[in-house]
Parts: structure tokens; C-alpha cells; sequence
């Protein structure tokens, strides 16, 4: 009976919240691009860019005061010719945008690459900020070895920070997902082969 309960709660808010669904259903139409490693004296950091990550319905949503979670997942990858590639060390940033609708001003948190916070009143401020990764630190350079190649996979999620309490509720074990992309790998490198600063 509980089981049917949540079937049709379930049902309920896919007709009524559709917008949730068809974000996820379409999530595979954004990409990462201008992904670039570069070898410093001690890190390997990298640089990427979500294409049209905040799209009208992420922005809508923000305006209304839902807030948002952009997270960039980075992991540096060891090649291996007769087994799966080698996770070597991984990276993640997250950003968070508030936006307060009394004073009419964003809030953009970033975790990971440094804690900062921002207030701005500029939503394009905001959205060039978080739609890329820029120079971040993935791993010690020591973690290179001579002779072997690596690359690294990096993805993008943007979610709610927090869903409506009904949904939150009734449908905790839904992964609800505004967009999230698939991994995108950089060009393989080795300690002779990367820009270097």
C-alpha cells in the first residue's frame, strides 16, 4: 500500500514538475570543451568549458530563488593497454549561486579551488564564472611516471542545492539532475608531451 502511495506521488509530480525529467532526458546535449593540461614546476592543473551548462530553465530557476550546484568532477587517468585505465588522483569544484530576491543580488560560493564567496548584482558576472574550470590544480606533478601516458576525464552536474520539501520528501531516491554531462577526455600527454608554465 506505501508502495503504491509513492507510485503515485511519483506520477503526480512527473506531470505536474515535467521540467525536472525533461532536463535529465536531455542532459547528454551539453559538452565539455577546450580541455587543457598544463605541467607546472610542482601541479598538473587543468582548464575546461561547459558549453551552454546555464541554459533559460537553469537561469529561470535561479531568479525564482532555487538555489544551484555547479559541480565539476576532474580525474587525472594513467593509460594501461590490458586493463582499465588507472585513476590516478581526482579534483572536484563546486559552486554554489544563491540569489536573493529582495535585494536583487547573486551569491556565488566556490569550494575546492580555494574558498571564495561573491556578491555581484550581474548574472552574466555569475555565469561566465561558472562555466568553466580555470588553471585548477588536479595533482603534485610527482605523480608522473617516465614512459607513461596519461589523460584527464572530466564531467559537469549542475542540481538543486536543495529540492521542494515534497520532493525532497516522497522522492528522496530520484537523482534529480538539471544537467549531467557525460566524461570528456583531454588529448593523452606524458612529461614531454603537456604545455608547460
Amino acid at each position: 500500500m506505501k508502495l503504491k502511495r509513492i507510485y503515485i506521488i511519483f506520477i503526480l509530480v512527473s506531470v505536474i514538475c515535467p521540467s525536472y525529467f525533461l532536463n535529465t532526458a536531455f542532459a547528454a546535449e551539453k559538452e565539455i570543451t577546450d580541455i587543457n593540461v598544463v605541467l607546472g614546476k610542482e601541479e598538473i592543473s587543468v582548464s575546461a568549458k561547459l558549453t551552454d551548462g546555464l541554459n533559460k530553465d537553469v537561469e529561470e530557476a535561479i531568479k525564482n530563488g532555487i538555489q544551484k550546484d555547479i559541480i565539476y568532477s576532474a580525474i587525472l587517468k594513467k593509460k594501461r593497454s590490458a586493463w582499465f585505465d588507472e585513476d590516478v588522483a581526482s579534483k572536484e569544484i563546486k559552486y554554489t549561486i544563491k540569489y536573493d530576491v529582495l535585494k536583487k543580488q547573486y551569491t556565488l560560493i566556490t569550494r575546492g579551488n580555494g574558498n571564495k564567496e561573491k556578491v555581484t548584482q550581474s548574472y552574466d558576472e555569475i555565469k561566465s564564472a561558472v562555466s568553466r574550470m580555470e588553471n585548477t590544480s588536479v595533482s603534485p606533478k610527482k605523480v608522473l611516471e617516465l614512459d607513461e601516458e596519461y589523460y584527464v576525464s572530466i564531467k559537469a552536474e549542475i542540481k538543486d542545492t536543495k529540492l521542494l520539501f515534497f520532493l525532497d520528501y516522497f522522492l528522496f531516491f530520484i537523482p534529480f539532475s538539471d544537467i549531467n554531462t557525460s566524461w570528456y577526455d583531454s588529448p593523452v600527454f606524458n612529461l614531454e608531451k603537456v604545455n608547460e608554465k
